[in-house]
C-alpha cells in the first residue's frame, strides 16, 4: 500500500537550509540534485514506511531514514506519512525532537 505524505513546517525549513548550504558549498545544480534525492527517499518511505529504523525510544511512532549526510524523521501512518524533520546526521535528535 502506498501512502500520501505531509511535510511539517519545520521540515520545510530544514529542506530550505539544506538546499542553501549545499548551493553555497558546492553548486545550485548539486543542491537541486540532493533536494530531488531527498524527495525520492520520501517516495520510498511512502511505499514501505518500515524502510527506516524505529526511534520509539526517542519519539513514539517515529522512524528515521538516513540519506547521505542527513536523516528524515517521520511518523508512521494512520492514513498518511508525516515528515517531521530532516536533520544532519551529527545532530542529537533526542533533545530536538522532544522540545
Amino acid at each position: 500500500m502506498k501512502f500520501d505524505y505531509e511535510i511539517s513546517i519545520l521540515a520545510l525549513k530544514d529542506l530550505d537550509q539544506i538546499w542553501e548550504y549545499t548551493a553555497k558549498q558546492w553548486s545550485i545544480q548539486q543542491a537541486n540534485k540532493y533536494y530531488k534525492e531527498i524527495f525520492q527517499f520520501i517516495g520510498k518511505i511512502c511505499k514501505n514506511y518500515q524502510f527506516g529504523k524505529s526511534i520509539d525510544e526517542i519519539k513514539k511512532g517515529h522512524r528515521r531514514l538516513n540519506i547521505k549526510s542527513h536523516m528524515i524523521i517521520y511518523k508512521t501512518p494512520v492514513n498518511k506519512i508525516f515528515i517531521d524533520r530532516i536533520f544532519h546526521q551529527n545532530i542529537n535528535i533526542d533533545t530536538l525532537l522532544n522540545e
